[in-house]
């Protein structure tokens, strides 16, 4: 099993007092229990300066030599799966604060190319590891034949996130982790009273670095307060990989979930997604 997923000092300070002024002083030691330290991916901070990353989420991605689009199905009834994001490990190692992740190597995730999912999946994450951003082109859809229908799949092609593409920048940050299990099971022993308040106040009372916005997360906690994926801190035999928010095509919060001795050994070939749906 893993070594778990850390706050920093700094962090665990700002936690804290989030928590005491929140009113939960009485509970603080119940709730930094479920705090683990997460790779924030979302809009650009207002202080960031370089280029765009290339890592970013919808659009079309951009490939290395070799890469071949993941279908689901075979033969003739196979559908180009739904491309959900693209991550230059390289961009957010700096980040990775416990070493969690390989500090290079070029990530994409995909989602199941037709509407039959279970709520928990085998998915197709590929990883490249000797290749860079400077590696890569835009991948060719015109001349993919399997994009060719329209009508096809989640509509029109390549069948990912319906908005624009958006560039992720990746920020470090402790994240309070939900402290309910699904189907009102109690993850942290709060009295009624305190979980009822912690309920009340929304995850962006607990924000230690608001300027760093999430529309996903690597290697994060479980953020939606009335649902339970894995267990914190890798109590678990396995922990989410990447917390991908609520694609268009599911409306669903979504989250790839990796085992903890894949994960050590930089194995990303048995990935599985959750889907939890209310």
């Amino acid at each position: 099993m893993m070594r778990p997923n850390p706050v920093t000092a700094g962090d665990e300070r700002t936690l804290r007092r989030l928590i005491g002024e929140a009113g939960l002083a009485p509970w603080e030691s119940e709730l930094m229990e479920v705090a683990e330290h997460g790779i924030a991916l979302g809009p650009r901070p207002a202080d960031f300066e370089g280029p765009e990353p290339f890592s970013r989420c919808g659009g079309v991605p951009a490939v290395p030599p070799g890469f071949i689009w993941p279908r689901t199905g075979s033969g003739p009834d196979a559908l180009p799966d739904c491309f959900v994001a693209q991550i230059d490990l390289a961009e957010v190692s700096r980040e990775d604060v416990n070493g969690l992740l390989p500090s290079r190597g070029l990530l994409y995730f995909f989602f199941l190319g037709h509407d039959g999912f279970g709520g928990r999946d085998p998915v197709t994450v590929l990883f490249f590891l000797d290749r860079a951003a400077a590696d890569t082109t835009p991948y060719d859809v015109a001349s993919d034949p399997a994009f060719a229908d329209a009508t096809a799949g989640w509509g029109a092609p390549p069948w990912e996130f319906t908005g624009p593409p958006a560039p992720l920048y990746a920020g470090g940050k402790a994240m309070l982790a939900q402290v309910e299990r699904f189907h009102d099971e109690p993850l942290v022993d709060l009295p009624d009273e305190a979980a009822n308040h912690l309920a009340a106040q929304g995850s962006a009372a607990f924000d230690v670095a608001p300027e760093h916005d999430a529309y996903m997360v690597l290697v994060g906690p479980d953020r939606e307060t009335d649902q339970y994926v894995v267990p914190p801190h890798g109590l678990g035999p396995e922990r989410i990989l990447l917390d991908a928010g609520r694609p268009d095509f599911t409306e669903c919060p979504l989250y790839y979930v990796i085992r903890d001795e894949d994960l050590a050994a930089g194995d990303f070939s048995r990935i599985e997604a959750v889907t939890v749906q209310r």
